[in-house]
């Protein structure tokens, strides 16, 4: 009779943790961008190289039809030791 008492609350759990499933990949996710804007990736307020990639990607997708990109309050990241980088 002592099994039976645990039977119901460990079946709800583990039906908890299969129905939650994890994460699908399809959206993107809340903290992928700096707050304010939709296109500047978190990394480069922490991390100069993601600094040279984001600078990279933008001249490459530079057109004369695009939207500039908004920045809002993103504080780019920068180093006294790294050597500079070509853009």
């Amino acid at each position: 009779m002592l099994h039976f008492k645990w039977i119901a609350p460990t079946a709800v759990a583990v039906g908890m943790l299969a129905a939650c499933g994890g994460g699908g990949g399809d959206g993107p996710v809340a903290d992928q961008f700096v707050a304010g804007t939709t296109e500047v990736p978190v990394g480069v307020e922490t991390r100069v190289d993601d600094v040279v990639a984001f600078s990279k990607a933008q001249i490459a997708n530079t057109s004369d039809s695009r939207d500039p990109v908004v920045l809002a309050d993103t504080k780019l990241a920068t180093s006294e030791s790294d050597d500079p980088a070509d853009i």
